[in-house]
């Protein structure tokens, strides 16, 4: 899947099928500033679901939820 943009960041989504007959994705996140190009690995937790489509929506919620949070308090780093 392409990267989606978000309030001036863009979300990574990576999907891939599992053993089990189902899917697991994650996002990392990344946006420009004046040092250049900041990647945020692993932002988000594995998530499993049946079909690729609900588990990179799942994992994107997650990311959009990250972004919303470092831009309400932006001293905030993420773990």
């Amino acid at each position: 899947m392409d990267k989606i943009h978000y309030k001036g960041w863009d979300i990574l989504p990576t999907a891939l099928p599992t053993t089990a007959g189902q899917w697991t994705a994650s996002c990392d996140i990344a946006r420009m500033d004046a040092d250049g190009l900041q990647v945020f690995e692993g932002v988000t937790m594995q998530f499993v679901r049946p079909t690729e489509e609900e588990a990179i929506s799942a994992a994107c919620d997650e990311a959009i939820r990250q972004i919303d949070n470092i831009i309400a308090n932006p001293l905030a780093r993420l773990a």
